[in-house]
Protein backbone atom coordinates (compact mmCIF):
# COMPACT_ATOMS: atom_id res chain seq x y z
CA UNK A 1 0.00 0.00 0.00
CA UNK A 2 2.94 2.34 0.65
CA UNK A 3 4.15 2.05 -2.96
CA UNK A 4 0.67 2.84 -4.27
CA UNK A 5 0.42 5.86 -2.00
CA UNK A 6 3.85 7.06 -3.13
CA UNK A 7 2.81 6.88 -6.79
CA UNK A 8 -0.49 8.62 -6.04
CA UNK A 9 1.32 11.33 -4.05
CA UNK A 10 3.74 11.95 -6.90
CA UNK A 11 0.93 12.13 -9.43
CA UNK A 12 -0.94 14.54 -7.16
CA UNK A 13 2.24 16.68 -6.91
CA UNK A 14 2.44 16.86 -10.71
CA UNK A 15 -1.19 17.97 -10.87
CA UNK A 16 -0.50 20.48 -8.09
CA UNK A 17 2.35 21.91 -10.17
CA UNK A 18 0.03 22.11 -13.18
CA UNK A 19 -2.55 23.85 -11.00
CA UNK A 20 0.08 26.37 -9.91
CA UNK A 21 1.04 27.04 -13.52
CA UNK A 22 -2.63 27.49 -14.40
CA UNK A 23 -3.00 29.97 -11.55
CA UNK A 24 0.03 31.97 -12.73
CA UNK A 25 -1.25 31.84 -16.32
CA UNK A 26 -4.63 33.05 -15.11
CA UNK A 27 -2.99 36.05 -13.42
CA UNK A 28 -0.98 36.84 -16.56
CA UNK A 29 -4.13 36.72 -18.71
CA UNK A 30 -5.92 39.05 -16.27
CA UNK A 31 -3.00 41.51 -16.28
CA UNK A 32 -2.80 41.49 -20.08
CA UNK A 33 -6.55 42.04 -20.31
CA UNK A 34 -6.44 44.94 -17.85
CA UNK A 35 -3.48 46.57 -19.60
CA UNK A 36 -5.09 46.26 -23.02
CA UNK A 37 -8.44 47.59 -21.83
CA UNK A 38 -7.21 50.47 -19.69
CA UNK A 39 -4.01 51.61 -21.34
CA UNK A 40 -4.96 50.94 -24.95
CA UNK A 41 -6.08 54.51 -25.40
CA UNK A 42 -2.80 55.93 -24.12
CA UNK A 43 -0.26 53.66 -25.81
CA UNK A 44 -0.11 54.00 -29.60
CA UNK A 45 -0.94 50.81 -31.45
CA UNK A 46 -2.30 48.99 -28.42
CA UNK A 47 -5.87 50.16 -28.95
CA UNK A 48 -6.07 48.15 -32.17
CA UNK A 49 -5.27 44.84 -30.40
CA UNK A 50 -8.37 42.79 -29.66
CA UNK A 51 -8.06 39.52 -27.81
CA UNK A 52 -11.18 37.39 -27.71
CA UNK A 53 -11.83 34.67 -25.20
CA UNK A 54 -9.98 36.21 -22.26
CA UNK A 55 -12.84 35.58 -19.85
CA UNK A 56 -13.18 32.05 -21.15
CA UNK A 57 -9.43 31.44 -20.78
CA UNK A 58 -9.58 32.66 -17.19
CA UNK A 59 -12.57 30.44 -16.53
CA UNK A 60 -10.89 27.26 -17.74
CA UNK A 61 -7.53 28.09 -16.19
CA UNK A 62 -9.38 28.48 -12.89
CA UNK A 63 -10.98 25.07 -13.43
CA UNK A 64 -7.55 23.54 -14.06
CA UNK A 65 -6.18 25.25 -10.94
CA UNK A 66 -9.01 24.03 -8.72
CA UNK A 67 -9.30 20.50 -10.11
CA UNK A 68 -5.53 20.03 -10.16
CA UNK A 69 -5.11 21.12 -6.55
CA UNK A 70 -7.92 19.01 -5.10
CA UNK A 71 -6.18 15.59 -5.21
CA UNK A 72 -3.17 16.99 -3.35
CA UNK A 73 -5.18 18.60 -0.58
CA UNK A 74 -7.63 15.80 0.09
CA UNK A 75 -6.15 14.69 3.41
CA UNK A 76 -5.05 18.19 4.41
CA UNK A 77 -8.45 19.82 4.19
CA UNK A 78 -10.34 17.87 6.83
CA UNK A 79 -11.96 19.86 9.60
CA UNK A 80 -12.84 17.99 12.73
CA UNK A 81 -14.87 19.85 15.32
CA UNK A 82 -12.48 20.47 18.20
CA UNK A 83 -15.25 20.57 20.77
CA UNK A 84 -16.00 16.89 20.25
CA UNK A 85 -12.54 15.57 19.51
CA UNK A 86 -10.12 17.55 21.67
CA UNK A 87 -9.76 14.83 24.32
CA UNK A 88 -9.48 11.90 21.95
CA UNK A 89 -6.19 10.11 21.37
CA UNK A 90 -4.21 10.60 18.14
CA UNK A 91 -5.11 7.15 16.71
CA UNK A 92 -8.83 7.78 17.28
CA UNK A 93 -8.56 11.22 15.65
CA UNK A 94 -6.75 9.65 12.69
CA UNK A 95 -9.49 7.04 12.33
CA UNK A 96 -12.25 9.66 12.47
CA UNK A 97 -10.40 11.71 9.87
CA UNK A 98 -9.90 8.59 7.75
CA UNK A 99 -13.60 7.76 7.94
CA UNK A 100 -14.40 11.16 6.44
CA UNK A 101 -11.78 10.56 3.74
CA UNK A 102 -13.68 7.44 2.71
CA UNK A 103 -16.74 9.66 2.36
CA UNK A 104 -14.70 11.96 0.11
CA UNK A 105 -13.72 8.92 -1.93
CA UNK A 106 -17.38 8.05 -2.47
CA UNK A 107 -18.18 11.67 -3.39
CA UNK A 108 -15.19 11.80 -5.75
CA UNK A 109 -16.32 8.57 -7.41
CA UNK A 110 -19.76 10.06 -8.06
CA UNK A 111 -18.16 13.23 -9.49
CA UNK A 112 -15.83 11.17 -11.68
CA UNK A 113 -18.70 9.12 -13.05
CA UNK A 114 -20.79 12.20 -13.83
CA UNK A 115 -17.86 13.98 -15.48
CA UNK A 116 -17.03 10.96 -17.65
CA UNK A 117 -20.65 10.75 -18.81
CA UNK A 118 -20.63 14.49 -19.48
CA UNK A 119 -17.35 14.19 -21.40
CA UNK A 120 -18.72 11.36 -23.52
CA UNK A 121 -21.83 13.40 -24.26
CA UNK A 122 -19.71 16.43 -25.21
CA UNK A 123 -17.55 14.25 -27.45
CA UNK A 124 -20.56 12.75 -29.20
CA UNK A 125 -22.12 16.16 -29.82
CA UNK A 126 -18.85 17.91 -30.72
CA UNK A 127 -19.49 20.59 -28.10
CA UNK A 128 -16.81 23.30 -27.86
CA UNK A 129 -16.26 26.39 -25.76
CA UNK A 130 -17.94 29.45 -27.25
CA UNK A 131 -14.95 31.71 -27.96
CA UNK A 132 -11.80 29.58 -28.04
CA UNK A 133 -13.45 26.51 -29.64
CA UNK A 134 -11.74 24.12 -27.21
CA UNK A 135 -13.50 20.72 -27.20
CA UNK A 136 -15.50 20.46 -23.98
CA UNK A 137 -14.79 16.73 -23.81
CA UNK A 138 -11.11 17.47 -23.08
CA UNK A 139 -12.05 19.84 -20.28
CA UNK A 140 -14.46 17.35 -18.74
CA UNK A 141 -12.13 14.36 -19.09
CA UNK A 142 -9.26 16.29 -17.48
CA UNK A 143 -11.53 17.24 -14.59
CA UNK A 144 -12.72 13.62 -14.35
CA UNK A 145 -9.09 12.46 -14.17
CA UNK A 146 -8.42 14.90 -11.32
CA UNK A 147 -11.53 13.72 -9.45
CA UNK A 148 -10.57 10.07 -10.05
CA UNK A 149 -7.15 10.75 -8.53
CA UNK A 150 -8.86 12.47 -5.60
CA UNK A 151 -11.07 9.40 -5.21
CA UNK A 152 -8.23 6.89 -5.27
CA UNK A 153 -5.99 8.96 -2.96
CA UNK A 154 -8.83 9.56 -0.49
CA UNK A 155 -9.70 5.86 -0.51
CA UNK A 156 -6.15 4.61 0.08
CA UNK A 157 -5.26 7.30 2.62
CA UNK A 158 -8.55 6.70 4.45
CA UNK A 159 -8.12 2.93 4.40
CA UNK A 160 -4.55 3.19 5.65
CA UNK A 161 -5.63 5.60 8.40
CA UNK A 162 -8.42 3.32 9.60
CA UNK A 163 -6.16 0.27 9.63
CA UNK A 164 -3.06 1.87 11.17
CA UNK A 165 -4.59 4.77 13.09
CA UNK A 166 -2.04 7.22 11.64
CA UNK A 167 -2.53 10.34 9.57
CA UNK A 168 -0.94 10.29 6.12
CA UNK A 169 1.80 12.85 5.52
CA UNK A 170 2.63 13.33 1.85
Amino acid sequence: MTAILRVLDNLARVLLGLAGLALVAMMVVVIIDIVLRNFGNYIPGVSSIRLYGMLEAIRYLFLIAMAGAMPWGVEKSQVIVELFTQKLSAPVLARIDSFFLLGFAAFGAALTYALILSGLSAMASGQTTPDLQIPMSWVRFFTAFCMALLTVRAFFVGLRGIILGKLHVA
